[in-house]
């Protein structure tokens, strides 16, 4: 009688587990990523409201709490630290004057461009043993890894309630 053995069955040591593998290498990329946002002083809260507002120009309030995954509620602290350091302004939504516009400034959107460039430069660091395709290919594992682990937390999290 044979017996299959699944991809995820270790024959190695620890050191080759990939849930083990995912965590140190997580936390390789983590430190360099936080030490990025140290050297231009933003949180990351901040790196996504800025990194967001970069990329889709314009966003109400509400609309840029659902895109960077937080309550509104707490999108407003953050907000008030990029427009007090002048990286972002609150302009009237010309279609609904009680809604807030927000926009990069163009001191906000220098920041962008460089953390953009800078956090591509961590990528290319970290994923240099690889090749394009095999980037694309870690970069698809990974979001339908975070996908599923999204699903299992919000079912736990149901169940829980």
């Amino acid at each position: 009688m044979s017996t299959s053995r699944s991809p995820t069955d270790q024959e190695g040591t620890y050191q080759e587990g990939t849930a083990y593998l995912l965590a140190i290498a997580g936390a390789a990329a983590r430190r360099r990523w936080v030490d990025m946002l140290a050297r231009f002083d933003v949180t990351p809260s901040q790196f996504k409201v800025i990194m967001s507002l970069g990329e889709l120009d314009h966003l109400g309030q509400r609309q840029l709490a659902e895109v960077i995954g937080i309550d509104p509620r707490n999108c407003v602290p953050i907000i008030d630290a990029l427009a007090e350091r002048d990286l972002l302004s609150r302009e009237i939504d010309r279609s609904d004057r009680r809604r807030r516009v927000l926009r990069l400034t163009a001191k906000g959107r220098r920041l962008a461009q460089q953390l953009k460039s800078v956090n591509a430069g961590i990528e290319t660091d970290l994923l240099t043993p690889l090749s394009h395709e095999e980037q694309a290919t870690l970069r698809r594992m990974l979001i339908a890894i975070l996908e599923t682990a999204e699903v299992a937390t919000a079912e736990s999290a149901q169940a829980g309630a």
